[in-house]
């Protein structure tokens, strides 16, 4: 239901957009050290997205429809990150798809600053801090992330890396636990298509006194008509307690004269 607003506007905002210069971050969950030119707006827009989890009992499905991240940048090397996601969850999968779930996932609110910027083997530097709010099932009150972000950016290859934390409430026993999440993205340019890019991460998160849970993400990512920037990709976990497999496609696109 939200799939055709979404794309109106997209191409309402089509005359708006501006040309490229490098990759965004979707399909990634974690980010780069890097903001927009102030006044400038980022859209990482997931026009689809879908993941199995196991449970003891019957499986559950997850579709993402959308996701959406957005990205205004501020005086000072800055700017104001936005994000949720629409899931449409059947959590009684057995072949044939029920929804039995509705919600919005996901739901922060970040700043983020860069502090200094290297070249060649000394990265960019940013952090990003804000809120998650409690738009989930069983969720109350709001939880806090902070992260500190590295990025490379070499002539062959990009590389982010992201280290943080922050808490997370209990939905039944009603308390307060700690988080520690980490990501490393590696972006490769494609040498006989300049406009394609290989792209995986390995990121994870783990709440105090439960299992870790991480996952590795492979895909491309691409430069289409009118300079939007396109990618697919799959993901799965690597243990139990993490997302047994998923596909994600996406595109991002500018608002504004200039970009990262």
């Amino acid at each position: 239901m939200w799939k055709n607003p979404l794309l109106m506007v997209l191409f309402g905002l089509a005359e708006f957009i501006v040309p490229a210069e490098v990759f965004a971050l979707r399909p990634f969950v974690t980010t780069d050290a890097d903001v927009v030119e102030p006044n400038v707006i980022e859209i990482e827009l997931g026009v689809f997205g879908l993941h199995e989890q196991k449970h003891p009992g019957p499986d559950e499905i997850t579709f993402e429809v959308p996701s959406i991240r957005l990205n205004y940048g501020l005086p000072w090397d800055s700017e104001i990150v936005l994000e949720t996601v629409g899931e449409l969850i059947d959590s009684e999968y057995v072949g044939t798809l029920g929804i039995k779930e509705k919600q919005f996932a996901n739901t922060t609110g970040f700043y983020k600053k860069v502090w200094w910027r290297g070249s060649d083997w000394i990265p960019n530097f940013a952090t990003e801090t804000g809120f998650v709010f409690p738009t989930e099932k069983d969720t109350s009150g709001l939880d806090f992330e902070g992260t500190g972000i590295f990025s490379w950016y070499l002539e062959r290859l990009t590389c982010h890396m992201t280290l943080g934390g922050g808490t997370e409430k209990d939905a039944f026993e009603h308390n307060t636990r700690g988080l520690f999440i980490y990501g490393v993205i590696f972006d490769v340019p494609m040498p006989l298509y300049k406009k394609l890019h290989f792209v995986t991460e390995y990121s994870g998160e783990k709440i105090e006194s439960s299992i870790l849970d991480h996952q590795v993400l492979v895909g491309f990512v691409w430069e289409g008509p009118m300079e939007v920037e396109y990618d697919i990709a799959g993901f799965t976990g690597l243990n139990s307690e993490s997302v047994d497999w998923g596909i994600t496609m996406g595109i991002t696109f500018f608002i504004g004269k200039t970009r990262k």
